[in-house]
């Protein structure tokens, strides 16, 4: 094995690693740990935000071509940001009775999301339909105490948004403002762990209504690009959008 091939399949069990931590969450919150679940879960985050520029550096499609990257990330994305968010949800009690309905249609959503043809538009620079964030609306229920009434429409309303056309910005292929959503985006995790470090109190709350600020941004830039790049395409069918590679 050449060391450019060993360096291709290192970055898969960097991907793979984010599984260790998907198993630590999920022991902690059947111990009821519930803040060092999140913890774990925020670092399968930063393995997740990272992991994709190492690919393309180390070009693992050629240097490590018995594994296939994208399946392999979409089956360790989907333990990470489907999976253990609906144990979190169901065994901290944030969700209304029947638990199980919630969660399923929750499951299913995110099932269509990951298997759809179209989920992701990388040539544009969008995910197609709600990406299953849904570690992100766990950590937000379970550190502002969110009623289960108010977590639950949120789980109803984002899973229907999966099924959808409206599209999310995929951020690692922007080409214009993905420095900001970066540096943003980082200051947004720090916030997020930090809050999840400190006892709750004044602190704790100001990070994380600080940290609300970047997911209201990420959410209105991703709305807003999306309604130009449609309007650019109705005016220009041949014209690819200039906000993405």
């Amino acid at each position: 094995m050449t060391s450019s091939q060993a360096r291709g399949y290192l970055v898969h069990l960097y991907t793979t690693s984010a599984l260790l931590f998907a198993v630590l969450a999920i022991q902690w919150i059947l111990d009821g740990r519930y803040q060092l679940a999140l913890l774990a879960m925020a670092v399968t985050v930063l393995i997740d935000a990272t992991d994709g520029a190492l690919a393309r550096r180390h070009r693992v499609a050629q240097t490590a071509p018995r594994i296939d990257g994208p399946l392999l990330d979409n089956v360790v994305d989907f333990v990470t940001y489907v999976f253990v968010p609906v144990l979190f949800l169901m065994h901290a009690g944030l969700l209304l009775q029947p638990t199980w309905a919630f969660a399923t249609l929750l499951a299913f959503g995110s099932a269509y999301g990951f298997s759809r043809t179209t989920a992701k538009q990388s040539d544009e620079g969008f995910f197609v339909g709600f990406p299953s964030y849904w570690n992100v609306l766990v950590f937000y229920a379970y550190v502002l105490d969110l009623s289960p009434a108010l977590t639950t429409a949120w789980v109803v309303g984002l899973s229907l948004l999966t099924f959808t056309d409206v599209r999310f910005l995929y951020v690692s292929r922007m080409r214009k403002g993905r420095l900001l959503h970066l540096l943003l985006g980082g200051a947004w995790g720090v916030a997020a762990t930090v809050a999840l470090l400190v006892e709750p109190g004044p602190l704790r709350a100001a990070l994380v209504y600080a940290s609300l600020g970047y997911v209201v941004f990420y959410t209105a830039h991703s709305f807003v690009l999306d309604r130009q790049g449609r309007r650019g395409r109705r005016a220009d069918p041949t014209r690819r959008a200039d906000l993405v590679d």
